[in-house]
């Protein structure tokens, strides 16, 4: 190549070179290289599952993000968006602990034209905690009301417990799980899947946890109900003496439930028979119901207040003098009975209130002459609340005679 031709070429390469960097300038010029704060850039986490070979959790419901400083021309940097970057922060050989930890994110590929400026020292807190299980118990949480004349029974859950699994923090607040079933308007039986809600001590929700089964089988009776009334049932022989008046539950009748086949054809819950043969006083003892097979009180009564009234009778003697009346002038009365005794039979209460000074016994000699006669007491005052068990004598027999006139002469 003779000398000619290489100072060509060497003038075509400076021309290139020189034009280039004309470019250059003028383009730096125009859309100069600057460096700028994005924020809240989302981080990726990868290999979260070997946390559970130490027994640890992340804690859920955290927001990984980051905030990165980037360089790169202006018009790259005003349209830039935050979710085009691949950032990614890789949980696998750090030896995390209990509570906030501090790991790198990485950029996992590179946008063109932007540079990372703080690519080698970005950190980021991630909050783990111990992973915990334990098994709590289910129960129904009821919504709404059955149709009405209709009550539901307790409700029967299966499984009766879950297992529940997650950060210990949040395994510490959890006091029960709660299957919630709406019985709005039903007449019939219920037999559904719930879904398990965790809640604490004040009922409120906790999520974060993860709940084996998820759903349980829920089953409810629903039992027609209607109002019945107490027949109270007795056993034994009142005492001599002793008669009973009445017998009366308290509550007159109560609510039942129970299928609909029973409940329609039943007029009456018995009492179990009381014992009255050693009942002597007016007196109120419980008494348990009877219920039949399918049915149940509403209200979940078992037992209910019977109340017993007895009359107690008795005798009394008493003894009434006689009065003999309407005797002619001129004659007299000879063997005559002073008294007549009187046995009277009633209620205690009744008989206490009689005594011989209220009572009188009378014979009436009006129209009898001289001779002997039988005549018949007659009884006054005896009240119609007891009875005349004996009275002694019932008829007398009585002498009458005449006078004898005594007369004299005082002759002085």
């Amino acid at each position: 190549m003779d000398k000619q031709k290489r100072q060509d070429i060497i003038i075509r390469i400076c021309c290139v070179i020189a034009a280039l960097v004309l470019w250059m300038y003028i383009r730096s010029s125009e859309d100069p290289v600057t460096t700028s704060v994005i924020k809240y850039v989302p981080v990726k986490i990868l290999n979260e599952d070997t946390l559970a070979d130490r027994d640890l959790v992340l804690i859920p419901n955290q927001d990984f993000y980051i905030n990165l400083t980037v360089k790169a021309p202006a018009s790259t940097i005003k349209d830039l968006d935050k979710k085009e970057f691949s950032l990614v922060a890789d949980l696998q050989g750090y030896a995390l602990t209990p509570g906030e930890n501090k790991v790198q994110v990485k950029v996992k590929e590179a946008i063109p034209g932007v540079s990372v400026v703080n690519s080698d020292g970005l950190l980021m807190k991630v909050d783990v905690d111990t992973l915990a299980d334990k098994y709590v118990n289910v129960t129904s949480g009821i919504v709404g009301e059955v149709a009405e004349g209709y009550y539901n029974d307790d409700s029967v859950i299966s499984p009766n417990s879950v297992k529940i699994s997650g950060p210990q923090r949040y395994l510490d607040q959890v006091v029960g799980a709660v299957a919630q079933v709406d019985i709005t308007n039903a007449s019939t039986d219920i037999d559904k899947n719930c879904k398990v809600t965790l809640v604490d001590s004040d009922e409120r929700e906790i999520t974060g946890l993860s709940i084996y089964p998820e759903y349980v089988q829920v089953k409810i009776q629903v039992k027609k109900g209607k109002y019945l009334g107490i027949n109270v049932q007795t056993t034994g022989t009142a005492v001599p003496g002793v008669t009973i008046v009445s017998t009366e539950a308290a509550p007159k009748s109560i609510e039942v439930a129970g299928v609909s086949e029973i409940i329609d054809n039943i007029k009456s819950i018995n009492t179990e028979p009381i014992n009255i043969s050693n009942i002597t006083e007016s007196t109120t003892v419980d008494a348990n119901l009877i219920m039949p097979e399918g049915v149940h009180s509403v209200n979940n009564e078992k037992t209910v207040k019977v109340k017993i009234t007895v009359k107690k009778f008795s005798e009394k003697t008493l003894s009434i003098p006689i009065d003999y009346t309407n005797l002619g002038e001129k004659l007299t009365l000879e063997n005559s009975t002073p008294t007549l005794k009187l046995i009277i039979t009633g209620e205690e209460s009744e008989l206490s209130k009689i005594s011989e000074d209220k009572l009188k016994a009378t014979v009436d000699l009006k129209s009898l002459t001289e001779g002997s006669h039988e005549v018949k007491i007659q009884l006054a005052g005896v009240p119609n609340t007891v009875q005349v068990k004996s009275q002694t004598p019932e008829n007398i027999t009585i002498t009458i005679k005449a006078k004898t006139e005594e007369t004299g002469n005082n002759d002085g």
